[in-house]
């Protein structure tokens, strides 16, 4: 057992020995393949010259699989050294990047041959005492300049799925990074960036400017496609090859960062994804209750329970009678003790008897606006509140969604956009009819959020005034 402890602690060194030497085929060959965009990142992550690099491009580029080796090896070469791995939520970071962690270990038995790590909710600890720490990078407005990171030192770190990320946290974490033993070491500030394209931050930052050829010379950009590793599952690039979703389909399988995006959307991609990862800290404790309704299939039904502007409990029906959804918005109601009131329902098509039954309010999206305002019509000026929340970080969902309702949700609220201003200049929102010519389906997510917003005008009308004349 010794003897085999003493073989296994001398390839560790000869690894370690590679790695501070700047040679990398330890880590890129396998099956005689090799994968030169990592290889490529792994020399620019030890080089001299650059602090700030990217790497980001189609699903399936290896990026988290880079920024775990880089890390791994650096800690193992660099008694203790402190490193940080952040995603905008730190769950992700212990669900997802930890596991692609365990799998950099196994390759190369630092699980089975000994005791090289321990693993803590919120780190990582390496037997020579260097660490990396799970960063959560979720933006808070009470927070906007993310001062909680404000006291941390770190020899380098890796911002993993930045598209999610705030761009303060970023401009945070440079100050960060270079602090902790790296003169000692003679290591230069190094920041991690992986990603799929984004038209945010991360375009301004990195990609235009490549593209441009105006990188700072601290900066590099790797683009990075899904054929580029050989080391993907085989049904990986099929998966991607089935995305529907045009912008979609263009970021994740072909790694285009001019994807088709629209100027007259009226909430970003990356404001919207906040609604998943918002922690702020809801004061009203009024609830709310929004519903939906559909009948048969022809739409899904969707109530939604609301605790001000926080979702805190959904149902969705694909194939209901009206008898069905009442029951449903009665038990919610009930259940979370919501007066009446404060209950409402799309009143138009098969949702009039709902309304009837239930004795909630009804709302119809042609009627006129609240007094006061300059829209086409209620659901317009509805529409164009609720994006005034989701901008101003207001809505959140605080109950548990699915991968796939999140992506639904978030192409619908991508088709709340202006439209056609009239002759008198008011402003509407994209109507349905068109919204399905888009997208091959009804918008439901997005009409079901933006009646949330007809409490706010109704609590906030003057006393006798109800509408628009």
């Amino acid at each position: 057992m010794a003897s085999k402890e003493v073989r296994y602690d001398a390839y560790v060194q000869s690894c370690i020995d590679l790695f501070k030497r700047g040679k990398f085929d330890f880590i890129v060959e396998f099956d005689g393949k090799r994968h030169d965009k990592q290889d490529e990142a792994l020399h620019i992550l030890t080089d001299n010259i650059h602090t700030e690099i990217l790497y980001g491009g189609a699903g399936g580029g290896a990026k988290s699989w880079t920024g775990c080796e880089w890390l791994t090896w650096s800690c193992l070469s660099y008694p203790l050294t402190k490193w940080f791995v952040g995603r905008n939520n730190i769950v992700d970071v212990r669900d997802s990047t930890f596991q692609t962690f365990r799998k950099v270990f196994l390759k190369y038995g630092l699980e089975e041959n000994r005791d090289w790590f321990i693993r803590e909710r919120r780190y990582i600890l390496f037997s020579n005492g260097s660490r990396i720490d799970f960063l959560g990078l979720f933006f808070m407005p009470t927070d906007p300049e993310y001062k909680k990171l404000g006291s941390k030192e770190y020899t380098g770190g890796w911002i993993e799925e930045a598209g999610e990320v705030h761009f303060a946290a970023f401009d945070t974490l440079k100050s960060r990074v270079g602090r902790h033993r790296n003169d000692e070491y003679g290591l230069l500030s190094k920041l991690f960036i992986t990603c799929n394209p984004q038209k945010n931050w991360l375009y301004d930052e990195f990609y235009a400017p490549s593209v441009n050829r105006t990188l700072k010379p601290n900066q590099a950009f790797i683009p990075a496609l899904e054929e580029d590793n050989p080391f993907n599952e085989k049904g990986y690039r099929k998966a991607l090859e089935s995305i529907s979703t045009k912008a979609t389909r263009e970021r994740l399988l072909l790694g285009i960062w001019d994807y088709d995006d629209n100027p007259n959307r009226l909430c970003s991609h990356e404001v919207i994804m906040y609604i998943f990862n918002n922690d702020f800290d809801e004061k009203s404790n009024i609830y709310y209750l929004t519903a939906d309704v559909a009948r048969f299939g022809s739409d899904r039904a969707i109530i939604v329970v609301w605790k001000g502007w926080q979702i805190v409990d959904f149902l969705i029906m694909n194939t209901s009678k009206t008898t069905d959804i009442q029951d449903a918005i009665n038990h919610l109601r009930f259940k979370y003790r919501i007066i009446k009131d404060n209950c409402i329902a799309d009143e138009d098509g098969v949702g009039g008897g709902v309304i009837d039954n239930c004795g909630i309010k009804g709302f119809k999206n042609g009627s006129s606006p609240f007094y006061g305002e300059n829209y086409y019509n209620l659901q317009s000026q509805c529409g164009y509140k609720l994006a005034e929340s989701i901008n101003n970080y207001l809505v959140s969902f605080v109950c548990e969604i699915s991968e796939k309702e999140k992506e639904i949700l978030t192409g619908d609220l991508g088709e709340l956009q202006t439209w056609k201003v009239d002759s008198d200049g008011k402003l509407r929102i994209k109507p349905k009819e068109e919204i399905k010519k888009s997208i091959g389906r009804s918008p439901d997510w997005r009409d079901v959020l933006l009646m949330r917003a007809y409490f706010d005008y109704a609590e906030d009308i003057p006393r006798g005034v109800t509408r628009e004349n």
